[in-house]
């Protein structure tokens, strides 16, 4: 049985349009989201220089080079962002919008007035009728993660409403290889089996039914922001006009914090690859920087020595054999007065439970990854991000293998297989050419696909580094 307060928040559409009201301007509420959502976005970058890049891009919906280039900012790790309003523009509206059959709306975190507040509007996809409850305890979360005490936007809740909208779907999950399942509600999927991209096959209803709330049409509620979210335990979601996420239990706040920042304010990426973050600069402003006057020591600004020798975004399916690749460090042998004596691999997998079921060698010697495993994905087959410290490269040429152990290569397979996504190693200066203190603000080098640096102010100290 539905308590009074749910069963009073059961809405449906009178199919009669309301007076659209014009919300009040949120000049201050604006701008402190735009110091929130430059801070929420994940820092998934770090120092480098790069000397090798290579990557096999995930399948991405099929349409014309012309949309893709204006409606799509791609990277071959992470989510892409779309802009729908290009892809599938309104049509000419004939009908009254009303909330589909069965539809449930319910407040989760109200402040105050819908118009002087921004307000969040989490939509359920792909989950059944009779999967109302699991719905509300994914978005009570996902709420709980970015306004809770400890909260990526917790200094800012007074200022957000968050609401929810129910819609039940005929199948439980999302769909995959470009095909929503069948009776889904906005109809999210995959484009492949990948865990990374989740589209919306039906953006004009997502749109139409923010706008229906945004205008008053519910009579309470509101929506600046929606919020897709697929019933689908594993990675996976989707910046732009909406921000789409999955329900994973680790992974979906952290693409909710990241996709926010995205859809909310155009704040940009802020990792290796496609770095374009608002505090980025470039090389020749060293003198001039952005951010001189927050320097640590201003009076010796450098850039701190850092090169990244394999960059690789492979996707490769480890039950199809050994990943390998060689690749030079940046020590000079002939130069005893420069050395590299620390580096780090980062990588990415995905449907690797264990550490026992994969193996990385450098130079024909293990790597140990069992501290790297983390206890939140304990026996997951959902992707994880693993940052691993190993002893710094030889000079000339190097060699990592990964290659499923006999465990591994029994172990079951996940959705899109056992996964090797990303490969980078980074070699750090020795002290005195490569500040790694936490809070140390100077001129970090990041390098994208192509190898193109730009500077960024802190060093990455947001990493995935194993529980002490």
């Amino acid at each position: 049985m539905e308590d009074a307060s749910l069963q009073s928040c059961r809405l449906r559409s009178t199919g009669r349009r309301s007076t659209p009201y014009v919300p009040q301007k949120k000049t201050l509420l604006n701008l402190q989201l735009l110091y929130l959502t430059t801070l929420l976005v994940l820092h998934l970058s770090i120092a480098s220089h790069s000397a090798y890049a290579s990557y096999n891009t995930p399948q991405v919906p099929i349409i014309s080079p012309d949309l893709a280039s204006r409606a799509i900012i791609d990277h071959p790790l992470y989510p892409p962002r779309v802009n729908y309003e290009i892809l599938e523009p309104n049509d000419e509206e004939s009908d009254p919008f009303e909330l589909p059959e069965g539809a449930i709306f319910y407040p989760v975190h109200v402040t105050g007035n819908e118009q002087e507040k921004f307000n969040l509007m989490f939509f359920a996809d792909e989950y059944t009728l009779n999967e109302y409850d699991k719905f509300e305890e994914d978005v009570e979360r996902l709420k709980n993660d970015i306004i809770s005490t400890n909260g990526s936007m917790s200094h800012v809740s007074d200022l957000l409403n968050i609401w929810a909208t129910f819609v039940p779907s005929q199948q439980s999950g999302i769909g995959t290889h470009d095909r929503p399942l069948q009776g889904a509600a906005l109809g999210l999927y995959r484009p492949g089996s990948e865990l990374r991209a989740v589209y919306v096959k039906y953006p004009k209803r997502a749109r139409r039914a923010c706008k229906w709330f945004r205008e008053g049409g519910a009579g309470k509620g509101g929506c600046d922001q929606a919020i897709l979210l697929g019933n689908d335990p594993l990675y996976g979601g989707l910046g732009g006009e909406f921000t789409i996420i999955t329900a994973s239990q680790v992974n979906g706040p952290q693409v909710l914090r990241h996709e926010l920042g995205h859809s909310l304010i155009s704040v940009g990426e802020e990792y290796d690859g496609v770095y374009s973050g608002v505090n980025s600069d470039k090389v020749k402003n060293l003198d001039k920087l952005k951010w001189k006057d927050l320097l640590s020591t201003p009076e010796r600004a450098r850039v701190e020595d850092a090169k990244m020798a394999v960059q690789a975004y492979p996707w490769w399916d480890l039950d199809s054999g050994l990943f390998n690749v060689t690749f030079n460090s940046a020590i000079i042998p002939e130069n005893d007065n420069v050395s590299y004596p620390t580096a780090l691999l980062r990588t990415s997998l995905s449907s690797i439970s264990h550490p026992s079921h994969i193996h990385f060698t450098l130079n024909d010697e293990s790597i140990n990854l069992m501290p790297y495993f983390t206890k939140d994905l304990d026996g997951s087959l959902d992707r994880r991000w693993l940052d691993v410290q190993i002893p710094g490269l030889k000079a000339g040429e190097n060699t990592i293998k990964v290659e499923l152990t006999d465990e591994g290569k029994q172990a079951e397979a996940g959705q899109g297989g056992k996964m090797l996504t990303r490969l980078e190693v980074i070699e750090y200066g020795e002290e005195g050419r490569f500040n790694h203190t936490i809070g140390h603000i100077g001129a970090y080098p990041t390098f994208d696909i192509k190898g193109h640096v730009t500077l960024r102010p802190t060093n990455d100290e947001i990493g995935h580094m194993p529980d002490q």
